[in-house]
């Protein structure tokens, strides 16, 4: 299974995101970065919520064990992206700018509902009724899209866990501690999703949120799996936003017959984006 293409979505405008300067390019195919699975310090709380790290207090991402996925048999994506009907996917695309990553999928009515990333929006549709007349309400975050960054892990199998990340006193000499970490305030379903990436994608889609955005982060994701002669594929597609980012990923382990998780092979599609900042007028 790869990631369901559809008109708009050519892998060309994949690769046409603009790179921050001088910015170095990252191999497709690149070991990712290994972070530590650690018991986390949690930082102070106020009202039983996690305070936001200050700016410039070194932090790390809470690193989460994979959950079950629970599978059950339901329309595929391009079933249900059918079912959104040409107008609503057009709106769609229009509102997003160009289609870089999407799902589809039946919600608890059995209509569909969609998600897609582009350069300039991560837009919602959502089944609504209006004077009895089933209908689609899009809703869109607005996007800098110049300042998107996107990043490709390939794994060829998930990273051990390392040493758990300590702070710089630790190279002075002093006793070494571990990094406090940020609650996002994630549902344990959602967490549970989320612990099924390998450690450094998990820390790619949490690490924007971890100095001063961490309240009210909004998650949404779709899963599908696919069982082949030789081998399993879960294909992933998660995404996080809050006040002032956006973070998405889309993913395909596979994992061959007979094989454990350790075994599995990676394949993920980052994103990160700053939400624009709208003018005094709104604009």
């Amino acid at each position: 299974m790869t990631r369901a293409e559809i008109p708009g979505n050519p892998e060309r405008e994949r690769r046409s995101l603009e790179r921050p300067p001088n910015r170095p390019t990252e191999s497709p195919h690149e070991r990712p970065r290994d972070v530590a699975r650690r018991a986390p310090r949690a930082l102070a709380a106020r009202d039983g919520l996690p305070l936001p790290a200050p700016r410039g207090e070194e932090v790390a991402a809470r690193i989460h064990p994979p959950g079950e996925l629970p599978l059950e048999e339901i329309a595929g994506r391009e079933e249900c992206w059918a079912m959104l009907g040409p107008d609503v996917r057009a709106r769609l695309q229009a509102q997003a700018g160009s289609i870089l990553e999407w799902w589809a999928r039946l919600d608890h009515t059995g209509r569909p509902r969609a998600v897609v990333l582009g350069p300039n929006a991560l837009c919602k549709a959502d089944p609504v009724s209006r004077d009895g007349r089933p209908e689609h309400d899009i809703k869109r975050v607005q996007l800098e899209a110049r300042a998107m960054r996107r990043q490709s892990f390939d794994t060829s199998r998930t990273p051990p866990a390392a040493p758990a990340p300590t702070s710089p006193r630790a190279a002075a000499g002093a006793a070494p501690r571990p990094l406090p970490t940020v609650d996002l305030g994630l549902t344990p379903e959602t967490l549970a999703v989320l612990g099924n990436f390998p450690a450094a994608v998990q820390d790619f889609l949490q690490r924007p949120f971890l100095h001063g955005d961490a309240r009210g982060v909004v998650a949404d994701w779709d899963y599908q799996e696919a069982t082949e002669f030789s081998h399993r594929e879960l294909s992933v597609l998660f995404v996080l936003s809050a006040d002032r980012n956006v973070t998405f990923a889309s993913g395909v382990r596979t994992l061959p017959r007979g094989g454990s998780p350790q075994d599995a092979h990676w394949e993920v599609e980052c994103y990160h984006a700053p939400i624009r900042v709208r003018g005094p007028a709104g604009r």
